[in-house]
């Protein structure tokens, strides 16, 4: 999870280069985080939630990508200073077709939500104190044998 969470930063910075007055950072565990799973879907869940970040800051302001691994589970959390999820939304973000922009489709959470549930871990939205919404990813971590 460490190497791929360390591309979506790369990527992101990449893809938004341009944009002067926004930063991506990471900050990531020593040692493996090894999770089970699609590498393809779970980056897809990255990448929309990397790109959700900086659009809910209209590519403004400071994205952070952290990865925390627990005893049994690794958290991804991507950590924007946008204007945050009203509560009265939160519970409706992951919801097929629901979508607070006004091009949206609102099937990109939906869709980060089906594949994190296919692998076994949670994903949730919080709004956080002093603004900006925390976007949390839990995943179950495969133990080495000892």
């Amino acid at each position: 999870v460490r190497g791929l969470a360390q591309e979506i930063v790369d990527a992101t910075q990449r893809k938004y280069a341009g944009a002067t007055g926004l930063r991506i950072q990471g900050q990531f565990p020593d040692g493996p985080c090894l999770v089970s799973g699609d590498r393809t879907q779970i980056r897809q869940v990255f990448v929309n939630l990397a790109k959700n970040g900086v659009e809910a800051m209209s590519e403004q302001g400071t994205l952070q990508i952290v990865v925390a691994p627990g005893a049994s589970y690794v958290e991804v959390r991507f950590d924007d200073e946008g204007p945050g999820v009203d509560p009265d939304k939160v519970a409706r973000i992951f919801e097929p077709f629901y979508t607070t922009k006004e091009h949206g489709v609102g099937m990109g959470l939906a869709i980060c939500m089906r594949i994190v549930t296919a692998h076994d871990g949670t994903i949730r939205a919080a709004s956080r104190q002093g603004g900006g919404t925390s976007m949390t990813v839990r995943l179950p971590l495969v133990r080495a044998e000892e």
